[in-house]
């Protein structure tokens, strides 16, 4: 099973090859559970994009004039930023990836002013690639580089696709709380029951409110993340499908491949005869 996201880490993929690093590289992940008042310190060189995201909890990212409070949920990318801050206000989980290549300005470039550009909703595509490349390193020892170059092409994708500004109403700093919980916690929570006792509310309320804000149950909306997680995981020739299903959060391999057929009309053989088991051989065709 991957590392729990409590523990900090530090994941290095290998180089990509000369082509594709001038495209696209990303040569460190860094998983940071903080406690308040932490403060993580860097330096990005010229060429270097820095991605932080706010999981739980709301830290600062700060580089020269520029500074950005992010709440829970939220990822702000800074370019070029010399030495840069990351402050945790408030304990928290968070997420920051360095970011080479001419693909970032390509692909985000209209969403970039003065040197930075805040994405709501953009924690769960940083969270989704870092930790795409911890269980990489646990299965391999190492990611490999254009396999992380693919995982953060797609996570770019999706930054790019998110809303300017984030429009909020009655019950959303409950609900928000409730899906960076589930974002960070999907493999370990036992269910809403624990989820709402984590959030110190009735599992009833947790539901009525969170259905009305995104459409799905608590319970349906756990089920899903795990889903796309498993198929993130599945399309790795070295994964199997009971280590899908066990990662994901799943009880068994019986009660994962019921599930998934529910959720994709497929079984998990079937996904994995037309699932692109090998992402990486994309790199050199992005076409931008």
């Amino acid at each position: 099973m991957p590392s729990r996201a409590n523990e900090k880490r530090d994941i290095r993929p290998a180089p990509p090859d000369h082509a594709v690093q001038g495209l696209l590289a990303l040569p460190l992940a860094r998983l940071l559970p903080l406690s308040a008042g932490d403060r993580i310190t860097g330096y990005g060189q010229t060429g270097d994009y820095i991605l932080a995201a706010a999981v739980q909890g709301n830290p600062t990212i700060s580089a020269y004039n520029r500074y950005a409070l992010l709440d829970p949920g939220q990822a702000y990318l800074l370019v070029e930023p010399g030495e840069y801050v990351l402050q945790a206000v408030s304990g928290g989980l968070c997420f920051l990836l360095q970011l080479r290549g001419e693909l970032v300005s390509r692909l985000l470039g209209d969403r970039l002013a003065e040197g930075g550009a805040l994405f709501h909703g953009g924690a769960a595509a940083v969270r989704e690639a870092a930790l795409s490349l911890a269980v990489l390193e646990d299965e391999q020892g190492q990611a490999p580089g254009a396999t992380a170059s693919a995982l953060a092409y797609a996570m770019l994708l999706k930054l790019r696709n998110l809303p300017r500004s984030l429009r909020t109403d009655a019950g959303s700093p409950l609900v928000e709380a409730a899906v960076s919980l589930i974002q960070a916690e999907f493999p370990f929570l036992e269910g809403v029951e624990e989820l709402a006792e984590r959030l110190e509310v009735s599992a009833a309320h947790l539901g009525r409110v969170f259905t009305k804000k995104i459409g799905i149950s608590p319970g349906k909306y756990i089920t899903r993340v795990r889903v796309e997680y498993a198929k993130l995981l599945l399309r790795d020739p070295d994964i199997t499908i009971s280590y899908a299903a066990e990662a994901s959060g799943f009880a068994n391999a019986n009660y994962f491949a019921k599930v998934f057929r529910r959720e994709t009309g497929l079984s998990p053989s079937e996904y994995l005869e037309g699932a692109p088991r090998r992402p990486a051989e994309n790199i050199p065709h992005f076409g931008i």
